[in-house]
C-alpha cells in the first residue's frame, strides 16, 4: 500500500478519535448534574408533598438507567478509539514492518503501545523526509545547473550568467568578454587511453581553467570537450588575450595520468562585445565562429571574432551540421574502384570510397568533408556505416552478378581501429550481411599502424581471427621501416600514389618501389600499387613484379549498380588494362 491511502486512512482515525472523544467529554459533563439532582432531592421531596413517594419510584430507577448508559457510552468510546487507533498502527506495520517495537507485554495492551510506538515510527521519518527535502532541492538544482564531472556551471547557468552580465555592462557602459574553448584532438585521447583518463583530464583542465581566471570570472564546461569563460570588466583586448594566452600555456603543460605524460593543446575564440544592445546566443556563437578560426588556422591558438570572420566559419560551421544529417537524408553514397591484376588485366577486387552528394554544393569528396568528420566524432558512426553498406553490396554481388570472385576493401580510420570493440563489431556485420570473411578486406593507413600503440598488434590480431584480410595503405609515406612489416599479419601492401608517380622517371621512387616488391614477396605480401594514371607506370610496374595495380587508368570509382557492366567490359576487352571508358 502506497503512503497516500495510509495518511487517509490515519487521518479518517484521527477524525473517529476526536469526535469520540468529544463525546465523552459531553458525558463527562453530565456527571456534575447527577450530583445536582441528588443534592437537591431533599428540598424536593418536601416540595412536592403526597407526590415525593411516586418522585422516590421513578427517580431511583431513571438515576441507575442514565448511570448504566453513562457506563456503557464510555466503554464504547474507549472501544471505538483503541479500534481506530489498531487500524492505522496495523497500516503503519505493513508499510514498515522492519521498525522497532518490543513493548514488553503481550497482552491488548502491549499490542496497543506496539501499534503505537510503530506510528510515532513512522510519523518520524516523514518529518525526517521533510526536513530532508531542502537538501534534496538543493540537489536537484545543483544537478540542473552544474556540470556532474567538473561541478562547473553548465550551459544553462553561464547563459544565465552572460545574460545578467550583459544587462551590468550596458547599463555602466563597460565590455565583456566571451571565451570559447575547445581541446584539440581530445577524441583521441578519449579513444587511445579510455574515458576514465579523458575524463581525469577535463578535471584537471577545469582546476588549470579556473586558476587563470578572477574570482568574479566564470568558467563553465559546455559539454564534451568544450569549455566557456566569461571575462566581466573587460577594458580592452588586451586583457582578453593575455587571459587567452595564460589559458593556453597553462593547457600545453603535461597532464600526468597514472605515471603517463598526457599533452593536449586548446583552441580558442574571443568575442567582444563592443557596446550597444546583444543577446548571449550572440556573443557565445560569435565567439564559437572565432574557436574555428583558430582550428583552421592551426589549432593550439586564439582569434578574435570579427565579422569577416563570418561567412567562411560560417560556412564550414553548415557544412558540419549537414554532415550530421547527411545519413538520415541518404546523401551518403559508395563508389567502387577495381583492383587489377597487371599480369592478366582480370579485376580481382575493389575498394569502396564514399562520396557525399551534397544537396546544394555537389558531389563532395572525402577530402572535403573526412577531417570535419574527424572533429566532430562523426567519423566512427560514418565508418561504421560504410562497412556494413560496402558488405552488403558484396554480398548482392555474389549472388546476383559476374563479380563474386571479387574482395572489397574498406578503409578503417585511426579511430575505428583504435576501438576495442572493432573485430567484434565486424564480426556483427558479417553475420548480418552474409558476406564470408575472406571477401573483405580491411584498409588501414600506414601512419595508424606506425603509432606508439602496444595495443595495436593485439587489434590486428584479433581482425585476422574474424577472417578478413588485411592491407596496409599509403605505404611509403615515410613513417615505416621495411623490417617492421615481419611484425605484421598483413595481407596485402599498398603503395602510395606518391611513389607510384616517379616509377619510370624518378630514380629513388623505383628504387624504392623495387625494394618494397621484393620484401613483400619475399614475405608473402602481395603488392598493389595505387595511382596508376599512364601506360608508362603500368609497364613498370610490370617489369618491378608488382601484382596488382589500381588507378584513373583502369577506371575512375563507378557506383554500384555499373560495376557489373564495367568488370564485364574487362572481360570482353582484348587489351586487358586500357582505360575504360566507363570511368
Amino acid at each position: 500500500m502506497t503512503k497516500e491511502p495510509i495518511n487517509r486512512e490515519v487521518a479518517f482515525a484521527g477524525q473517529r478519535v476526536r469526535r469520540k472523544v468529544i463525546f465523552a467529554l459531553t458525558l463527562c459533563s453530565l456527571i456534575p448534574l447527577l450530583l445536582l439532582t441528588y443534592a437537591f432531592h431533599a428540598p424536593m421531596r418536601e416540595f412536592l408533598g403526597p407526590l415525593a413517594g411516586l418522585a422516590d419510584a421513578v427517580s431511583v430507577p431513571a438515576l441507575m438507567v442514565f448511570t448504566l448508559l453513562l457506563m456503557a457510552g464510555g466503554a464504547f468510546v474507549v472501544w471505538d478509539i483503541a479500534t481506530a487507533l489498531a487500524r492505522a498502527a496495523q497500516l503503519s506495520n505493513e508499510q514498515h514492518p522492519e521498525l522497532p517495537a518490543d513493548p514488553g507485554r503481550k497482552d491488548e495492551i502491549g499490542t496497543l503501545m506496539s501499534s503505537f510506538a510503530r506510528m510515532l515510527a513512522t510519523i518520524e521519518e516523514q518529518a525526517e523526509e521533510i526536513n530532508e527535502f531542502p537538501r534534496r532541492l538543493d540537489q536537484l538544482i545543483r544537478e540542473a545547473f552544474r556540470d556532474s564531472l567538473t561541478g562547473l556551471p553548465n550551459r544553462a547557468l553561464f547563459m544565465d550568467r552572460l545574460g545578467h552580465a550583459l544587462t551590468r555592462a550596458e547599463r555602466a557602459g563597460t565590455n565583456l568578454a566571451v571565451l570559447f574553448l575547445d581541446l584539440d584532438r581530445f577524441k583521441i585521447v578519449n579513444e587511445t587511453l579510455g574515458h576514465e583518463v579523458g575524463d581525469r583530464v577535463l578535471l584537471e583542465v577545469s582546476h588549470r581553467l579556473a586558476a587563470c581566471l578572477r574570482p568574479e570570472d566564470t568558467v563553465a564546461r559546455l559539454g564534451g570537450d568544450e569549455f566557456a569563460l566569461l571575462l566581466e570588466d573587460t577594458a580592452d583586448l588586451t586583457t582578453a588575450t593575455a587571459a587567452a594566452e595564460r589559458i593556453s600555456a597553462d593547457i600545453q603543460r603535461p597532464f600526468v595520468v597514472d605515471g603517463r605524460d598526457v599533452l593536449i593543446s586548446a583552441s580558442i575564440g574571443i568575442a567582444l562585445t563592443g557596446g550597444g544592445s546583444m543577446v548571449p546566443d550572440e556573443v557565445l556563437r560569435n565567439a564559437d565562429l572565432a574557436m574555428y578560426q583558430a582550428k583552421a588556422e592551426g589549432r593550439a591558438r586564439y582569434e578574435l571574432y570579427q565579422p569577416g570572420l563570418s561567412a567562411s566559419t560560417r560556412e564550414r560551421l553548415d557544412l558540419q551540421s549537414d554532415l550530421r544529417t547527411a545519413g538520415a537524408r541518404q546523401e551518403l553514397t559508395l563508389r567502387y574502384q577495381p583492383v587489377m591484376v597487371l599480369a592478366t588485366g582480370r579485376a580481382i577486387e575493389v575498394e569502396a570510397l564514399i562520396r557525399w552528394d551534397h544537396r546544394r554544393r555537389g558531389a563532395l569528396l572525402p577530402a572535403d568533408f573526412i577531417a570535419l568528420s574527424e572533429e566532430t566524432g562523426l567519423i566512427v558512426p560514418m565508418g561504421q556505416w560504410v562497412l556494413r553498406e560496402a558488405c552488403r553490396q558484396a554480398r548482392a554481388w555474389q549472388t546476383d552478378g559476374p563479380a563474386a570472385p571479387l574482395i572489397v576493401g574498406v578503409n578503417l580510420s585511426a579511430s575505428q581501429f583504435e576501438r576495442d570493440a572493432l573485430s567484434e563489431e565486424i564480426a556483427v556485420i558479417l553475420r548480418d550481411t552474409g558476406l564470408d570473411a575472406g571477401r573483405l578486406q580491411l584498409e588501414i593507413s600506414e601512419a595508424v599502424l606506425m603509432r606508439d600503440d602496444p595495443r595495436m598488434l593485439d587489434r590486428l590480431e584479433a581482425l585476422k581471427a574474424v577472417g578478413v584480410r588485411l592491407a596496409i595503405d599509403d605505404f611509403g609515406t615515410g613513417y615505416a621501416s621495411l623490417s617492421y612489416l615481419k611484425r605484421l599479419p598483413v595481407d596485402c601492401l599498398k603503395i602510395d600514389r606518391s611513389l607510384v608517380k616517379g616509377v619510370g622517371t624518378e630514380t629513388e621512387d623505383t628504387a624504392i618501389v623495387r625494394a618494397l616488391v621484393t620484401l613483400a614477396e619475399s614475405l608473402g605480401i602481395v603488392v598493389t600499387a595505387e595511382g596508376v594514371e599512364t601506360a608508362e607506370q603500368l609497364a613498370q610496374l610490370r617489369v618491378l613484379g608488382c601484382a596488382q595495380g589500381q588507378g584513373y587508368y583502369f577506371a575512375r570509382p563507378v557506383s554500384a549498380d555499373r560495376l557489373p557492366e564495367l568488370l564485364a567490359s574487362f572481360e570482353a576487352d582484348e587489351r586487358h588494362g586500357s582505360p575504360s571508358c566507363l570511368g
